[in-house]
């Protein structure tokens, strides 16, 4: 069986909603530079720093559904949102009413609060890749929304094309708490990984950029720092795909790195994980890659935690354990982590591996998730997050 192109194929039944689209093109006209990168925005304030992936409590989140989507998300929304505590409020970006009302059929009545924006045009479910949130620059301020300057395919893809606006959709949503600009940069807001000292890029970023946005290496790299108000490790070596399916950070100056090798161990030795992965790819260099995102995170100072991985060698499809949602909590921090039906040792172990750190572990189901070249980090996007500790409840 062969996996079929990016999921979120979105209903070309609807139509864009006129009134929403000037309503939505009043945010992104006018101009700015910032760190050397343009931004576009009508009364912008500065953004704070990137948002990190493993401090302080989730308060805010972003996710996106369409019709289509259902029966490959459904599990994990269901099994995530029903996680989370009451004070949790999720955004749900959704074309229309019709779409909104079969994702609540989906997730049922969770604790935390679901809130929809509709957008009148078409879109996909990948909320990670649309934007990176700064959080604000003064208390009170707004979060700022930095999406890219293009998305793959939206020229031949209408809901590549959809998704563009998707930043704009929320401030124009949400305009006393969020504010969106658009980067001169080519990027996903999936090839960044945080924490609140350092952002760890991969190598993409360059290649999409530099020749062509930024004439060097340094230049970028001064830029990003500029505007992400962060230390920026630009990767040179890495494995495919976004950040979040080789590596995640997890605080105390600590980042978790894939380990194929591990991966190989267990992935072999449990006969039900083989349908799971149809060529995993276990080879030299696939885990030189792995080896030189764990060799460059210590060289900056970071503890190198090792978690199994099992890479396909499409270069997009990941049985990964660190494509995670991280919050914090009273008594102690919480992780969401995918899980895989019929990869039980894999899953097992990886949660060993997160437990060993401290963390409270949530599962969640990503099994038909993951074939589409995703898992859950890249069906959520973090809002806004409290540098004070929730209660785990």
């Amino acid at each position: 069986m062969r996996k079929r192109s990016f999921l979120g194929l979105g209903d070309r039944r609807v139509r864009w909603g006129v009134a929403f689209g000037v309503a939505a093109a009043l945010v992104l006209v006018g101009g700015m530079r910032l760190g050397g990168i343009a931004l576009r925005g009508s009364a912008l304030s500065p953004g704070g720093p990137l948002l990190s992936d493993c401090d302080g409590a989730v308060e805010e989140l972003v996710i996106q559904y369409v019709p289509s989507a259902g029966s490959v998300v459904g599990t994990a929304y269901r099994e995530f949102l029903g996680q989370l505590p009451a004070d949790v409020t999720v955004r749900v970006v959704c074309p229309d009413v019709s779409a909104y009302d079969e994702f609540r059929e989906y997730v049922g009545d969770p604790l935390c609060a679901l809130r929809p924006i509709y957008t009148n045009h078409p879109m996909t479910t990948w909320a990670r890749d649309r934007w990176l949130a700064l959080g604000p620059a003064v208390p009170g301020g707004r979060t700022t929304l930095v999406a890219p300057r293009e998305e793959n395919a939206a020229e031949i893809w209408p809901e590549r094309m959809g998704d563009r606006r998707i930043a704009a959709d929320i401030a124009v949503a949400l305009p006393e708490d969020v504010q969106a600009k658009t980067s001169r940069l080519a990027c996903d807001g999936g090839d960044f990984v945080a924490d609140n000292e350092t952002v760890f890029i991969t190598p993409a970023v360059r290649r999409r950029n530099v020749g062509s946005v930024m004439r060097s290496v340094a230049e970028l790299k001064r830029a990003l720092g500029s505007l992400l108000k962060r230390r920026v490790v630009l990767l040179t070596d890495a494995p495919p795909h976004h950040a979040g399916m080789f590596m995640m950070t997890a605080g105390n100056r600590t980042v978790v790195v894939g380990d194929p090798e591990m991966g190989r161990a267990l992935f072999e030795s449990n006969a039900g994980t083989c349908s799971l992965i149809e060529n995993p790819d276990f080879g030299n260099e696939t885990r030189r890659r792995f080896q030189a995102v764990a060799d460059a995170c210590a060289a900056e100072g970071y503890r190198v935690v090792r978690i199994p991985v099992v890479p396909d060698a499409d270069g997009r499809t990941y049985l990964t354990y660190l494509n995670v949602i991280v919050h914090g909590g009273e008594n102690g921090p919480v992780v969401h982590m995918p899980v895989y039906r019929g990869a039980t040792a894999l899953n097992d172990a990886a949660e060993q591996v997160w437990r060993d750190l401290g963390f409270s572990v949530r599962r969640v189901d990503c099994t038909e998730t993951y074939r589409r070249f995703g898992s859950l980090r890249c069906l959520v996007n973090v809002l806004r997050r409290s540098t004070l500790l929730r209660k785990r409840d």
